[in-house]
């Protein structure tokens, strides 16, 4: 098992290089003004480029959750300030949220507005990222995604609230699941859950003494929360 192990994270190390040079190719046929593109053109050399993005993400999030489960994950502590570190997180999606005209709002409770916390930044980074891109990718047009961080006890909270159009009761634990499909036909369009990267936060999370939840009313709304020190 361990050698099998060893063999993907090899094939998923030689995935990245390639998809990489791939995306900083089409990125610069994309900015710079040595050709002429047209419209058509230029819309498909996005949709390369986004799906290059989503392939090194998924690459980047398969060698992460390979590396905790063989507990070969290394974490490098600072300290965050919440407040700039989700507007960091907003930053990243600002495009694409807008491109669906889905809001993104985030809610600070006043006395956490310049608290700090001490965990690893880049990690902690991928639990949000996961957990927005989830949010965004099934939330309708016109729909909202919030961010909250309120106190609890002597915790902080965190909540990605969306607007899906629902999950399944029977399914809230098996998106969890590494690799673990669920059969969306009453969601629109028909989708799938890879897995991938709700199993990568819920990782992650452990590795912080925490442990990530998720509540979700019929057909109105979604929320994915945690608590960290």
């Amino acid at each position: 098992m361990k050698q099998e192990t060893e063999y993907l994270s090899i094939i998923w190390h030689e995935l990245r290089t390639p998809l990489t040079s791939i995306r900083w190719y089409l990125s610069m046929i994309l900015e710079w003004d040595m050709w002429e593109i047209s419209d058509e053109a230029r819309k498909s050399l996005n949709h390369c480029y986004d799906s290059s993005v989503r392939l090194i993400k998924l690459v980047n999030d398969i060698l992460v959750l390979s590396k905790i489960e063989n507990w070969k994950m290394e974490y490098f502590y600072s300290e965050i300030e919440i407040t700039k570190f989700l507007k960091s997180v907003y930053n990243d999606f600002f495009i694409e949220a807008e491109e669906k005209w889905v809001e993104i709002e985030i809610q600070i409770e006043h006395s956490l507005k310049n608290k700090k916390i001490f965990y690893d930044s880049d990690r902690l980074k991928q639990v949000f990222i996961n957990l927005v891109s989830n949010a965004l990718k099934f939330t309708e047009n016109w729909g909202k995604i919030i961010i909250k961080v309120s106190p609890v006890e002597e915790k902080i909270l965190f909540e990605i609230i969306d607007n899906w159009a629902w999950i399944p009761a029977e399914n809230l634990e098996k998106i969890f699941e590494k690799f673990g499909q669920i059969d969306w036909s009453l969601q629109r369009n028909n989708k799938f859950w890879l897995g991938i990267g709700l199993a990568l936060v819920r990782n992650i999370l452990k590795d912080f003494w925490s442990e990530i939840k998720v509540k979700s009313e019929l057909k109105k709304w979604s929320n994915f929360y945690f608590e960290l020190k």
